[in-house]
């Protein structure tokens, strides 16, 4: 599996497969987290792209087994939103 992420909006449409991997791989304070940030609402895309940012580079911190297309789309991420 590979995700192509080249816009902010593939950066949010990333994070609904990457709660359900965490969810399924014992990362559930993790999933909820960003679960929680995925179902907020933010009044601006700036707001949201901030959170998303903060949430995968925890992810990125804490969850060191990611698979590779995984690891490699939250590089791709956090290089779009930062």
């Amino acid at each position: 599996m590979s995700f192509t992420i080249q816009s902010k909006t593939d950066v949010f449409k990333f994070a609904l497969p990457l709660v359900d991997y965490l969810n399924q791989h014992g990362y559930e304070e993790e999933a909820k987290d960003l679960g929680n940030l995925v179902d907020s609402c933010f009044p601006e895309d700036e707001q949201a792209l901030e959170a998303h940012r903060k949430a995968f580079r925890l992810i990125q911190e804490k969850v060191v087994d990611l698979p590779p297309a995984y690891r490699k789309a939250l590089e791709d991420a956090l290089e779009i939103i930062s």
